[in-house]
């Protein structure tokens, strides 16, 4: 939506699995503030690849708003230190979940690749 790509059935996914963390956690998955040299918009995306890593590039070169935010390699324009905290390290981490019940809420098999 930011980006102002098109978007199908994968962005009622995508929100289902925010309200899931929500629920889970009692927390915002992404909660975005502008700064002085930022907008909020920016954060947001900051914010989504901090947590779940690089937007792959068929995604960001696809909106009509993406130049807005990106550069030609894809690096965000405005906001230029990331502070990376993988999801499933999220959980476990600051919520206190247990591995298992992580590895299944985030769709992790257990050879550590996605399911």
């Amino acid at each position: 939506m930011i980006l102002g790509a098109k978007y199908c059935a994968n962005a009622d996914i995508w929100s289902m699995a925010c309200l899931v963390f929500e629920l889970v956690t009692g927390d915002f998955l992404f909660d975005p503030k502008s700064g002085h040299r930022f907008s909020r918009d920016d954060d947001h995306l900051a914010q989504m690849i901090e947590l779940l890593g690089d937007i792959p590039s068929s995604v960001w070169r696809s909106g009509k708003n993406s130049k807005e935010f990106f550069n030609r390699e894809g690096a965000l324009r405005r906001i230029d230190r990331l502070k990376y905290w993988p999801l499933k390290d999220v959980l476990v981490d600051k919520y206190d979940l247990p591995r298992e019940e992580v590895r299944l809420l985030s769709g992790i098999s257990n050879d550590g690749s996605w399911q």
